[in-house]
C-alpha cells in the first residue's frame, strides 16, 4: 500500500502521505464530522500554565496561583500586567487595585530567595520578581 517517490514521479495509492485519503464523507464535513474539515485545536497554554509546568515546589506553584488568574482578559493574566494596565489607564482590573497585591507578592518572593539562596525554582522566582518590579516601577 502507501506510496513512494521514484525519480521525482509519484507512485502511490490513496491514503499515502503525499495524497490524502478520500473518506467519502458528506460534502462539507471532514475528518471526525467537523464542518468543512476544520478540527478545533486545543487552546494554547496560558502564561499561568507554562509557569506552573516549570515550577518544582509547592511554594512556587502557590505564588504563581496568586499572581495568575485563569480567564483574565488583561495581558497575560498576571498581576504585573494588571498593574501595568491600572497605571497606564487609571482603570482597576476586576474592580480592584493590584498594586498592593504586587508589592506583597514581590516581598514574599524576595524573602524566599534571601532565606534559601539555592531554591530549586530560583530562576523562575527571579523572573516573577523582575516582572513585578518592572510593573511597579516606583510605585
Amino acid at each position: 500500500m502507501g506510496g513512494s517517490f521514484d525519480s521525482g514521479h509519484f507512485h502511490g495509492t490513496s491514503g499515502s502521505p503525499q495524497r490524502p485519503l478520500d473518506l467519502g464523507q458528506e460534502p462539507g464535513y471532514g475528518i471526525g464530522g467537523h464542518v468543512d474539515g476544520i478540527v478545533p485545536q486545543p487552546a494554547s497554554p496560558t502564561a499561568r500554565d507554562t509557569l506552573m509546568s516549570e515550577a518544582t515546589t509547592d511554594t512556587t506553584r502557590s505564588i504563581i496561583n496568586e499572581l495568575y488568574r485563569e480567564g483574565s482578559g488583561i495581558g497575560d493574566g498576571g498581576t504585573a500586567d494588571a498593574i501595568r494596565h491600572e497605571l497606564a489607564t487609571g482603570e482597576l482590573v476586576g474592580g480592584r487595585s493590584h498594586i498592593r497585591k504586587g508589592r506583597e507578592r514581590l516581598r514574599q518572593i524576595e524573602r524566599i530567595l534571601r532565606r534559601n539562596p539555592d531554591h530549586p525554582d530560583r530562576e523562575l522566582l527571579e523572573r516573577l520578581a523582575n516582572d513585578l518590579r518592572d510593573a511597579l516601577g516606583g510605585n
